[in-house]
């Protein structure tokens, strides 16, 4: 836990000067209406309506019926996979609603509270998984990063092709079912982080702007991506600056 607080606060003093590049009012950005919050707030509620041992005895029998043998670790490529589209499809020509510098204003301040929200939960909670392995099982972070970076992809890309914010959902949603079929979650654990997920793009979408205007800096030409990460046992980020 320690390590990721410190990548969060070295991450955000390299980032100051780049939300402080352009102090206009950017129209672009929205507050997000209450519907965009109903379906996290179904996912969430239901994950904690399951976080019981009943249905966790369920799920033991159903995986130990159907799945005991299963293993991939295509969930820990998969997680990754909307944070990279979202800056990728530009490089192919399909352009997002906001650039490069938003794109990365918005993925690092999303995944702070994604990360931040994710981390305290486990900590507070101290959740057994599935396979015994430890007891920081609640709630998925593979699961709510997946969720983060498709919502993100979704904003920037639906109104081109609604076909890539279903495929970014799509391998969210595999993301976390591998969690489950792994043994490494409860399904409880994995509903509420696709929640945690979800709201984090959308309150980043509100949290930024207000960051680009009011945090300042000089114009500079550094390129910095800041992309989430969690192993299942250490969430952290990976950093990369271009110059």
């Amino acid at each position: 836990m320690k390590k990721s607080i410190l990548i969060i606060v070295l991450s955000f003093k390299i980032l100051l000067p780049i939300f402080g590049q352009n102090h206009d009012h950017d129209s672009t950005f929205h507050k997000a209406s209450i519907a965009h919050y109903i379906i996290p707030a179904v996912l969430i509620g239901s994950g904690i309506a399951i976080n019981n041992q009943d249905f966790k005895n369920k799920q033991v029998t159903w995986y130990n019926q159907n799945y005991k043998d299963f293993s991939t670790k295509a969930d820990d490529f998969l997680q990754l996979a909307p944070h990279a589209a979202v800056f990728g499809l530009d490089w192919i020509g399909i352009k997002s609603k906001h650039d490069f510098r938003d794109k990365v204003g918005l993925m690092f301040t999303g995944g702070v509270i994604m990360l931040g929200t994710v981390t305290a939960l486990k900590s507070a909670t101290h959740q057994l998984r599935p396979d015994g392995s430890a007891d920081n099982s609640f709630p998925s972070g593979h699961t709510a990063n997946a969720f983060f970076g498709a919502t993100v992809l979704a904003k920037e890309y639906a109104d081109k092709s609604i076909l890539i914010a279903i495929g970014g959902y799509s391998v969210a949603t595999a993301t976390g079912a591998l969690r489950i079929l792994n043994n490494r979650h409860w399904a409880s654990d994995v509903l509420v982080g696709a929640g945690i997920g979800i709201i984090s793009g959308e309150v980043a979408y509100i949290i930024y702007p207000w960051l680009k205007e009011k945090l300042g800096g000089k114009e500079g030409s550094k390129k910095v991506v800041f992309v989430p990460t969690y192993d299942g046992n250490t969430m952290g980020a990976n950093l990369v600056i271009g110059f």
